[in-house]
C-alpha cells in the first residue's frame, strides 16, 4: 500500500525532471514582494495565494484575510488556536482537549474528533492539506503568514472547504547569514522561545533552521491529581493512566527546516517539521442534569448522595479553581515532509508539484468528558441503581471507598494518522487570460482505540465494567481522494474579468470495525464497510475595478465534504451553493483600506454531530441557509499609527432538519456559531529615538455574541428548551490584549526589542465548550495572562 501510494507522488516529481530540460534558460521572474516599499505612513500591499498564484491581496475576488509575520508578532499569534482576532466570522476554540480545535467561519463549524468525519475548514501548511483535525494545532516553528479565506473554496483548494480554509505558510531561507528570535516569560511560569537561524547560500542551495520552545502551567488545581486509574484489565493496550496535578497546562516544543535549491529556471523547495505536543485538557464542571436525559435520570441520585461520601461534584455556575478531574497528559507527536518544484517552462507557463507525507501519533490519554472524575459509588450500588434494588444502594456493606470512583462517561483515546499528497499544477499567465489546472491525490490511514465507558465503575482504581460488551471501539480508516480541477480567467477588458472554474472529485471511503462498546452495541456492527462519492463542483466570478484602488466582484459557487462510515452507518456528503458579493479598496492615497462582503450559503445535507446518552452520531441534517456580512477595516490616519477592525453578522436558519422521524429545524441551534463576531485594533509605532530605536503600543479588544456550546445543537423534544438556553449557551463577552515597549534598539550589527504584554486584561471568565454527558458540563478558559517579552534580529 505504501509503494502504492508513493507512485504518484513520483510520477509528479518526474515531470519536472523533463521541464527543466526543456525551460528557457533565462531565470524565473522576480516574485512580487511581500511587502513594497511605500511611505513610512501609508499601507502597506500584502501578497497572498488564495488562488494558488501570487497576487496582491486587494486583487483577489476572494473574501481572504492575510496576517505577515510581523503582524503576527503584534498580535502574539503562536499557533492555530490564536487565530480567532484575526478574520470577521473566524471563530477557533479546543474542545476540552487543547489537541482538537472547532474551527467555525461563517457558522460552519470544523472540529468533530470522529476519525470517520471530514473536517468542514480545511488547513494547509505550505499547500498540503491537513487531514484529520486531531493534531491540527501542531506548532509551526516559523511562520511567514497566514492566510484565512471565508466561504467555500471547493474549485481550488477541493474537498472539505465549504466553511473555508486556512493557509499557512512557513518562512523560506534567505541565503545569508542572520539569527533572529524572541523570549519570553509570563505569569502560570510560562516560558516560551523561538529561534531562527538562516545560513548563508553554498552555491544554489540555501537553508534555514527554527526551533521553538511553548510551556505553561496549568491554572485550575486538580484535586484528584496523581490517583491512578487502571484500565489494563479490560482495555490491555491502554494501561494505567494518573491524573494529572493542574488542568489546562501545555508543554511543546516544535522544530522546521527549510532548504531551497535554485536551478536556472527551476526551484525546489523542501521542508520538514516536527511538533512535540504535551497537554492536559481545559477544567471540565457541571452545571447539572437534565431530567429528560436518558443518563441523567440515573447520575441525579448518584450526585445526591455525594455529601455522604466525600464526593466531589464539581458543579458549579461559576468558574472553580479547583475541581476533580480524570484528565491524563494528552501527548501528540506530528511531523511532516513536502517538496515543492516550481519551473518556469517560458514566460507564460509555470508548473509545480507539491509532494507530501505527513504523520500523526497521539498516544493513550484519558479526558474527564462527564466532569466525574470526583464522585464516589460502588460498583454493587451501580448495579442496585441498574436493577431497581435500592437495598443494595443504602447497604453499609456497599458503601464506596475513597477510589471507588464512577463516571457517568469515561473516556480514553489513541489515535494514528499516515498521509501521503501529491498535487500537480500548471498555470498560464497572458495578458488576454490566466488558467490554473492541476490534479491531486490523497491517502491516509487512521487506526484509532476509542475507550467509551458509559456509568464506568472504578473498584480500587481499577476498571470494573457492569457490563460484558465491551468498552471500546476499535477501527481503521483507509481513504483515497482524487480530483481535476481548472479555473480560467478571460480580461474581457482593462477593467472586468470573467472567471470559471470545475473540480471534479472522487472519494473512496473504507473504514474496518473490529470492536464496538457496549454504549453503541446493537444499533450498528463491526466488519469492513465501503462507500464511494463523486461530485463536480463549479465556481463562477464576475470581477469589475471601475479604479486602480477599488475591485468589485460576484460569485457563485459550489463545494462539498465528503460522506463516510461512521460506525458501520453510512451517511451522505454535505453540498453547498454560495453567492457572495463584495468591494475591496484602496482609498486616500494607500491610507484606508476597506474591504466589504455578503453571502448566501445554501446547505444540503448538512453533516451533524449530535451527542445525547453517551452516545455520538452523525447525521445529514437536511436543508440550511446561512446569511451573513463581514466588514474589514485598517486606517492609517497618520504616521505611526494604525487604527484597524472587522465585524461579522451571521445569520443561521435550519430548513429542515429531521432527527428521529421529527423536523426539529424550528429548535435545532447551531454549535459555535455567534451571530455577531468584531475586533477593533490601535497601533502606534512611534518615531525614533536618534539611535534607531522607537517606542511600540498595541491595544486589542475582540467580541463574540453569545454562542451555542458544543454538539448539543439539538435538544430536546421534551421541554428542556429553557434548560439547555440556560446551561449550554455561553453569553457575549469582550476580551482585551495588550502590548507596549520598545523596538528595533541597536546592539552591534542588530537590534533588539522589548515589551509587555497581556491578554484577557480583564481577567474576564468565558466558556468556549460544552457538551451533554449525562451532566451538562462546560469547558473554562484561562484568566488573564502577562509577561515580558525580549525579541532580537542578528
Amino acid at each position: 500500500m505504501k509503494a502504492m501510494a508513493l507512485a504518484p507522488l513520483l510520477a509528479g516529481v518526474s515531470v519536472f525532471g523533463a521541464s527543466a530540460a526543456w525551460a528557457q534558460p533565462a531565470s524565473a521572474p522576480t516574485p512580487v514582494p511581500s511587502e513594497q516599499p511605500a511611505e513610512a505612513n501609508a499601507l502597506q500591499d500584502i501578497v497572498v495565494t488564495a488562488q494558488r498564484r501570487e497576487e496582491n491581496l486587494q486583487n483577489v475576488p476572494v473574501a481572504v484575510t492575510a496576517v505577515t509575520a510581523a503582524q503576527l508578532t503584534d498580535l502574539r499569534i503562536t499557533s492555530i488556536r490564536n487565530l480567532s482576532v484575526i478574520a470577521p466570522g473566524l471563530q477557533i476554540n479546543t474542545q476540552g482537549r487543547q489537541t482538537v480545535p472547532t474551527v467555525n467561519i461563517r457558522g460552519i463549524s470544523s472540529g468533530s474528533t470522529i476519525v470517520a468525519v471530514d473536517p468542514k475548514v480545511g488547513i494547509y501548511v505550505d499547500g498540503v492539506y491537513i487531514g484529520r483535525v486531531v493534531g491540527s494545532v501542531f506548532e509551526v516553528a516559523d511562520i511567514e503568514r497566514v492566510e484565512v479565506l471565508r466561504g467555500p473554496q471547493g474549485t481550488l483548494f477541493g474537498r472539505n472547504a465549504t466553511g473555508g480554509a486556512i493557509s499557512i505558510v512557513s518562512a523560506a531561507p534567505r541565503g545569508e547569514f542572520g539569527v533572529r528570535g524572541t523570549v519570553s516569560y509570563g505569569n502560570y511560569d510560562a516560558k516560551r522561545a523561538k529561534i531562527s537561524l538562516d545560513l548563508p547560500s553554498v552555491g544554489p542551495f540555501s537553508a534555514r533552521i527554527s526551533y521553538l520552545h511553548d510551556d505553561i502551567k496549568g491554572d485550575v488545581r486538580n484535586l484528584i491529581g496523581g490517583q491512578t486509574f487502571d484500565v489494563s484489565r479490560t482495555v490491555p493496550q491502554f494501561g494505567v493512566f494518573k491524573a494529572a496535578k493542574r488542568l489546562g497546562g501545555r508543554n511543546v516544543d516544535g522544530v522546521l527546516v527549510s532548504l531551497r535549491g535554485e536551478f536556472g529556471a527551476v526551484q525546489a523547495d523542501y521542508r520538514f517539521d516536527y511538533t512535540d505536543s504535551r497537554s492536559v485538557g481545559r477544567v471540565q464542571q457541571s452545571y447539572g442534569v437534565l431530567p429528560a436525559d436518558a443518563l441523567g435520570r440515573l447520575v441525579g441520585p448518584i450526585l445526591a448522595l455525594q455529601p455522604l461520601y466525600g464526593g466531589i461534584t464539581n458543579i458549579s455556575t461559576e468558574p472553580l479553581d479547583a475541581v476533580a478531574n480524570a484528565h491524563s497528559v494528552d501527548r501528540v507527536k506530528t511531523q511532516g515532509h513536502s517538496l515543492t518544484l516550481t519551473a518556469d517552462a517560458t514566460d507564460w507557463l509555470t508548473l509545480k508539484s507539491i509532494s507530501s507525507y505527513r504523520k500523526m501519533d497521539q498516544a493513550p490519554s484519558i479526558f474527564d468528558l462527564g466532569a466525574s472524575g470526583g464522585l464516589l459509588f460502588s460498583r454493587a450500588q451501580l448495579l442496585g441503581l441498574l436493577t431497581g434494588n435500592a437495598a443494595a444502594i443504602t447497604n453499609p456493606a456497599n458503601r464506596p471507598g475513597p477510589r471507588d470512583h464512577f463516571f457517568s462517561i469515561f473516556n480514553g483515546y489513541e489515535n494514528h494518522q499516515q498521509q501521503w499528497s501529491q498535487e500537480t499544477q500548471a498555470t498560464i499567465t497572458t495578458q488576454a487570460f490566466d488558467l490554473i489546472a492541476g490534479a491531486f491525490y490523497f491517502h491516509e490511514q487512521n487506526p484509532t482505540t476509542n475507550l467509551l465507558a458509559s456509568l464506568a465503575s472504578f473498584t480500587n482504581g481499577v476498571l470494573t465494567p457492569v457490563s460484558a460488551a465491551p468498552p471500546i471501539t476499535q477501527l481503521r480508516t483507509d481513504n483515497d481522494a482524487f480530483a481535476f480541477y481548472a479555473q480560467g480567467t478571460y480580461h474581457l477588458t482593462d477593467s472586468f474579468d470573467l472567471t470559471g472554474g470545475l473540480r471534479y472529485s472522487i472519494d473512496d471511503r473504507g473504514t474496518e470495525i473490529t470492536s464496538l462498546s457496549g454504549a453503541q452495541v446493537g444499533s450498528i456492527g463491526v466488519g469492513n464497510f465501503k462507500a464511494s462519492f463523486k461530485r463536480t463542483n463549479y465556481a463562477v466570478i464576475a470581477t469589475w475595478r471601475p479604479t486602480e484602488d477599488i475591485t468589485t466582484y460576484a460569485k457563485v459557487s459550489t463545494a462539498y465534504v465528503s460522506g463516510g462510515i461512521y460506525a458501520g452507518t453510512r451517511f451522505d456528503p454535505e453540498d453547498l451553493t454560495a453567492y457572495e458579493v463584495g468591494i475591496k479598496s484602496k482609498l486616500f492615497d494607500n491610507h484606508l483600506r476597506l474591504n466589504l462582503a455578503a453571502y448566501q450559503n445554501d446547505y444540503k445535507d448538512l453533516q451533524t454531530q449530535v451527542f445525547a446518552n453517551g452516545i455520538s452520531t452523525i447525521s445529514n441534517a437536511g436543508k440550511a441557509r446561512i446569511r451573513g456580512a463581514e466588514a474589514e477595516l485598517e486606517l492609517v490616519p497618520v504616521r505611526g499609527l494604525t487604527i484597524s477592525g472587522n465585524l461579522s453578522y451571521v445569520d443561521f436558519k435550519y430548513r429542515e432538519y429531521v432527527l428521529g422521524g421529527v423536523d426539529v429545524a424550528g429548535i435545532a441551534r447551531p454549535p459555535f456559531t455567534s451571530k455577531w463576531t468584531g475586533r477593533a485594533s490601535i497601533g502606534y509605532s512611534g518615531s525614533d529615538f536618534g539611535n534607531g530605536a522607537h517606542p511600540i503600543a498595541r491595544l486589542d479588544a475582540s467580541y463574540r455574541s453569545k454562542v451555542q456550546l458544543g454538539p448539543l445543537a439539538v435538544l430536546d423534544l421534551n421541554g428542556q428548551r429553557a434548560a439547555v438556553d440556560r446551561y449550554n449557551t455561553a453569553s457575549g463577552y469582550w476580551l482585551l490584549d495588550g502590548r507596549i515597549g520598545i523596538a528595533d534598539l541597536p546592539v552591534g550589527r542588530g537590534g533588539v526589542s522589548i515589551s509587555a504584554f497581556g491578554q484577557n486584561l480583564l481577567d474576564k471568565d468565558y466558556t468556549a465548550y460544552g457538551v451533554n454527558a449525562a451532566q451538562l458540563v462546560r469547558g473554562v478558559e484561562r484568566g488573564r495572562t502577562y509577561g515580558i517579552e525580549l525579541g532580537f534580529d542578528f
